[in-house]
């Protein structure tokens, strides 16, 4: 995910000049394929403020070992369809089809103790899939925000927002949203 910030610069007298900084800044999540005809969820947070999105997909299967990694990669500007601050998803659409998915007809609720893994790409590590159970089926995290989440010690990181947290089977069981830390690292505390 990239998107640009323009700043502007300040005189002494505290008017705006008419030259801008443009910042490029880059932010990493993760999605869900949810539709072969190329629609992705992924957190609203991951593209919150983007001006532009790229979806980079894994190296398809059985392509030739002495292909590159970057060249095997499939790279595409998204499109947001839609996001929803509140609970916090977003909705991306990139031109391509036959992509395989992971239904959202087969959602099932979590129970506690049961294996889960949590995929995404946590610091620009693609693919990256981490073990852990359910500590809690439905946790409200705030008193405020009545929403209940998966409570998982499973390692979610930067960069795992957005990815799919599922059973043993490869079922969806909710999204990978954040983490509770003291340090900004997972400390088993991923909801």
């Amino acid at each position: 995910l990239e998107f640009r910030r323009v700043l502007f610069r300040s005189t002494e007298s505290g008017n705006r000049t008419e030259a801008a900084v443009v910042e490029r800044q880059r932010s990493l999540g993760s999605g869900i394929i949810v539709d072969p005809s190329g629609y992705i969820l992924t957190n609203e947070h991951v593209i919150h403020g983007a001006q532009r999105v790229s979806v980079t997909l894994p190296a398809i299967a059985g392509s030739s070992p002495s292909t590159t990694d970057s060249t095997r990669r499939r790279i595409f500007e998204a499109k947001v369809i839609g996001s929803q601050t509140d609970v916090d998803l977003a909705l991306l659409k990139i031109e391509a089809t036959g992509l395989p998915v992971l239904s959202l007809e087969k959602v099932r609720p979590a129970k506690q103790g049961e294996l889960v893994f949590a995929v995404g790409s946590p610091n620009g590590l693609d693919s990256s899939v981490t073990m852990g159970v359910v500590s809690a089926a439905e946790r409200q995290v705030e008193n405020a925000f009545p929403m209940a989440f998966i409570q998982t010690d499973a390692a979610i990181n930067p960069g795992n927002s957005g990815g799919p947290l599922v059973d043993a089977e490869g079922t969806l069981l909710g999204i990978n949203a954040f983490i509770l830390t003291r340090s900004g690292g997972s400390e088993g505390l991923g909801f």
